[in-house]
């Protein structure tokens, strides 16, 4: 390959998924460099086939879970669970919700902590509120309880020209019948490492787990009048937009929101039936949202979180809840009654089983600005240098550091016009640009 034109070799690899180009990093310096380039990243996340890759929360642990079709009944397995640890040890994490966007999980744990998590690069980023607490547990006054458990959480991005600015959504909830009421809001950025408040419309009640297509968070909603609608949150906009479902009426709700490839797709149950359809969405453009029916299927139990897993044989993996038997169960249901088969799991009401599709991603986790340019924090990087004396003092380093900034935002404007990168951004403070090149 190293005979091809640079800009074939890029167009080849942006259409291999992620997990193989994990493996290549370590053999071509070139290619090492490239994965990490964020304007990479985004031909990747466009060019690279969308294949199917389901993901399986139960029981605080997140199994790789594959579907056999061919098989009669079709066969449902789990692989090995994947594994999340704590930075600083071994030990692993509980996770109690999961939410999916580009290849990054956003993770609530047990101990009501925030973490991002992109599993095929193997990286975290631990998420802390304002006064640097990890614990997002809530003191509510009007109920006089803590309620971390409601504390809810979304993942997106802010579209610009360049790259995707990934932002996290939170709100609060509280138990109202048929989903949860909520309120106040919060955005954090990853860009600037802050928590900040969020203008948003009346409480409104959500009915399902939250889903993230291009950027956009997505819900299952319903108003004081009982209608249901879908809610979307635009991260670039930072405002919520209410969407229509297809056939909205008062004798049908609309449950088990998922995406699969580019689009969404919903259950819609018909109250007083045990008629189920699935209704996907024919483009994704918000301005001109239309809605078809793949299939319906008789099935007569609660389904709480589903995903098409084969648009073609028109079959989709669901959980269901069977509380008379005290069991939860992950199934396959399709149009025709041959695609149906069923695990059980022990039920649990709190933490029931959640499936969603995960796309593997090169994505890698914007840090916060925790550190200084030089890669240290600039309190340990002053007692380095004051030898850790009262020589020189904290507010001197300060205002040294700060002259260092000022004088890399002029390297800035002298190449005002050029479009640059910079190829290793330590060199870069170390050398006072000697790391840049123009392409």
């Amino acid at each position: 390959m190293s005979n091809l034109p640079a800009d074939l070799v890029e167009e080849i690899l942006s259409r291999i998924p992620a997990t193989s180009l994990k493996r290549l990093r370590s053999t071509c310096k070139k290619w090492n460099a490239l994965f990490k380039d964020n304007r990479f990243i985004e031909k990747h996340l466009c060019n690279v086939p969308k294949q199917l890759h389901v993901l399986i929360l139960e029981g605080c642990r997140l199994y790789p879970t594959s579907v056999d079709l061919n098989a009669v009944p079709p066969s449902i397995e789990f692989s090995d669970e994947l594994s999340l640890n704590y930075s600083n040890n071994s030990e692993k994490v509980y996770i109690d919700t999961v939410f999916h966007c580009d290849g990054l999980l956003l993770c609530t744990t047990g101990e009501d902590e925030l973490v991002v998590w992109n599993p095929c690069l193997g990286e975290t980023r631990w998420i802390k509120q304002n006064d640097g607490c990890l614990c997002f547990r809530r003191w509510i006054p009007r109920f006089g309880q803590f309620n971390g458990r409601k504390t809810k959480f979304a993942l997106g991005y802010e579209k610009n020209q360049f790259f995707r600015s990934y932002k996290i959504l939170m709100f609060w909830g509280f138990d109202k019948t048929g989903g949860d009421l909520v309120d106040g809001f919060e955005i954090y950025d990853f860009n600037s490492n802050a928590w900040r408040v969020v203008n948003a419309p009346n409480c409104f009640v959500i009915r399902s787990h939250g889903v993230a297509l291009k950027g956009n968070a997505y819900w299952n909603a319903y108003d004081d009048k009982d209608s249901d609608y879908l809610l979307s949150f635009d991260f670039t906009r930072e405002r919520f937009i209410r969407l229509c479902f297809p056939l909205p009426s008062h004798d049908c709700i609309y449950t088990a929101l998922s995406v699969v490839r580019e689009e969404l797709s919903v259950l819609r149950c018909i109250i007083g039936s045990s008629t189920m359809e699935m209704w996907v969405t024919n483009t994704n453009c918000e301005a001109d949202l239309s809605w078809s029916k793949s299939f319906e299927v008789d099935y007569g139990f609660d389904v709480y979180t589903s995903l098409l897993i084969d648009e073609h044989k028109k079959v989709a993996l669901c959980c269901s809840s069977y509380f008379r038997e005290d069991r939860n169960v992950v199934c396959t249901l399709g149009e025709e009654d041959t695609y149906y088969t069923e695990i059980a799991f022990k039920a649990t009401y709190l933490l029931r089983p959640h499936i969603f599709n995960y796309v593997p991603s090169l994505v890698q986790i914007q840090q916060g600005i925790e550190s200084d340019v030089f890669g240290k924090s600039p309190r340990r990087r002053w007692d380095e240098r004051s030898g850790g004396g009262d020589s020189e003092t904290w507010e001197d380093y300060h205002a040294q550091l700060q002259q260092e900034i000022d004088d890399m935002n002029s390297a800035f404007e002298e190449w005002d016009g050029w479009e640059i990168e910079c190829t290793d951004f330590s060199s870069l403070c170390r050398n006072r640009g000697r790391g840049w090149k123009t392409r």
